[in-house]
């Protein structure tokens, strides 16, 4: 059974364990500070680091520098690995056996730009396409395989001069 003169005691000790400063709200996150845009942010040049922070444990290094970064990527579109807008995974790669580099970037789209690529692919499989979209995730700490997500996705479309 409980005992009930317990619970005025229990009620003491759980009222002074929060301090009035732990019933506030929460403090404003903060903001984050405009990153230096990447000379070299292609995804060879991502690999590359990836590679460094390998053999010097700079993990922490790249994934601060390369997460928010806007990309412009040319991938490869498999149909079996991008089947729908809420499950799309591109090879950043040529495909090669043995595969060098394993990660295949999963894509978060931008309204109406999962209906771009497909229509840009048609029936081609494989299919090359050029993408633009922001390094969300980077998920690297040579434990396990890299995972990258890139979001607002879109079709890179060709720049019409004067506009």
């Amino acid at each position: 059974m409980f005992n009930h003169r317990i619970l005025p005691v229990l009620l003491v000790v759980l009222a002074s364990a929060c301090s009035r400063d732990d019933r506030r709200s929460p403090p404003p996150a903060p903001t984050t500070a405009t990153l230096p845009v990447l000379a070299h942010a292609m995804q060879s040049d991502l690999r590359d680091e990836l590679e460094a922070a390998r053999r010097r444990d700079t993990w922490r290094e790249v994934r601060t520098r390369w997460q928010g970064q806007h990309l412009t990527w040319k991938v490869t579109r498999y149909r079996a690995l991008c089947g729908s807008a809420a499950a799309c995974n591109v090879a950043a790669f040529p495909v090669e056996r043995p595969a060098h580099q394993g990660w295949m970037p999963l894509l978060g789209f931008a309204p109406g730009e999962y209906d771009a690529i497909a229509a840009t692919c048609g029936d081609r499989d494989p299919c090359e396409v050029t993408i633009q979209g922001t390094l969300v995730e980077l998920d690297a700490t040579g434990d396990r395989a890299t995972k990258l997500r890139l979001g607002d996705v879109k079709l890179a479309r060709p720049q019409v001069a004067g506009r």
